[in-house]
Order: structure tokens, then sequence, then C-alpha cells
């Protein structure tokens, strides 16, 4: 029952447009009629600035970290005769969040790509893993000056990660689980990289950006 609450709690946290609603409290805009439309930190940074698209970043990797930190929290030793706690419950909790970013129940359903949320996840779990994740992140966007690329990549890198580092078989599942998902996500974007124009990312340009 525990369980089954926190995925509840989980996905309904993950379904939290951060970036619809601070859009629209602090600029009077739905920010998915601006930019690429979507939803996500990256979209946040483009068309509120960076300030409220650095709100949007870490309001999206808590929706993922509060809930997976909660599984950790009942299985400390003064909640051990309550509840027993599994890694697969941390699994089962993680992917909720990061579903309901995906798929928010307050925007019928649709939602973001799933990189900041799933970053809260893993931080928790795996946090060496995301360490190196990041690092391939940042030097691919060094190198691209692309988001989204930057994030594939660092997607597709992260279950490698885990695996040697943890040797943890169901995050490493986890991992390569959401890798695909996050790839998915990112289909329209592999398209525009294919063709020649996706953009790059940059604050000053504001319209027209896609990612």
């Amino acid at each position: 029952m525990i369980t089954i609450l926190l995925m509840a709690i989980s996905y309904i946290l993950g379904s939290i447009p951060n970036a619809l609603w601070i859009g629209k409290v602090f600029k009077g805009i739905d920010i998915r009629e601006h930019g690429s439309r979507n939803t996500g930190s990256t979209n946040a940074a483009r068309v509120l600035g960076a300030k409220l698209g650095i709100l949007t970043l870490i309001l999206d990797i808590s929706k993922g970290l509060v809930p997976t930190l909660m599984v950790i929290l009942l299985k400390a030793d003064f909640f051990e005769n309550l509840t027993k706690i599994s890694d697969l419950d941390y699994v089962l909790v993680g992917i909720c969040a990061i579903l309901g970013h995906v798929f928010s129940i307050f925007m019928n359903f649709k939602g973001g790509k799933a990189v900041a949320t799933t970053l809260g996840v893993f931080l928790i779990l795996v946090p060496k893993a995301i360490l190196f994740a990041a690092i391939v992140f940042f030097a691919v966007f060094a190198v691209s000056r692309y988001v989204s690329l930057s994030s594939i990549f660092a997607a597709i890198s992260l279950p490698i990660f885990i695996y040697f580092l943890y040797q943890q078989i169901i995050y490493v599942i986890l991992g390569i689980l959401i890798a695909i998902l996050i790839t998915v996500k990112h289909k329209s974007n592999i398209e525009r990289l294919k063709n020649g124009t996706e953009s790059k990312f940059s604050l000053k340009n504001k319209k027209g950006n896609k990612k």
C-alpha cells in the first residue's frame, strides 16, 4: 500500500507543469504558444529568461528527486519495522515521476522530454553515474551547442555508467528504458539534426528556437 501511495504521489508531482505555471505567473504567457512550444526548462530559459529557466529546471529535477528521496527515507532504520522497501520500489516510484512529467495529467497527458526529472530520480539512486553522464552532456554541448543532442548522448551513456559503477541490473534496465524514452521524445529534434535545421541553444534568440 505504501508503494502504491508513493507511486500515485510521484506521478502527480511529476505531472506538475512548472514551465507552464511559471510562464503564466511571472510573464503572463502560455509557454506552449512560444518558442518550441515545449514545457521543458530549455524552452523556458529561451522564452522566459535565464532566471526563470533555472527555476523551472530546479523544480523539474525536484519532481524526480523528492518522491525518490521519500522512498529512501522510508527505508531508514527508524522505519524498518513499518515497511520494507526494495530496489523495485525505487524504480516504480521513479518511473511514475518521469511518466508524470512526460504524460502530465494536467496537460491532457502531454508534457516535457523527461531529461530533468530523470536527473532528479537518478541523482538519488546512482549519483556517481549521473556525474559521469553530466560530463558527457557538457562535453557534447561544448562542441555542438545542441541541448537535444547533448541530452540524448547523456541518456544513452547513463545505463552504461550505472552498469560499471553500481552493477545494479534493475537500475541498468531502468536506465535503458529511460534512455529509449528520452530518445523517442527527441524524435523531432533528431530529424532536425539530420536536416541541419536544429537550433543551437541561445538565450538571446527567443523566437523560433526548437528543443
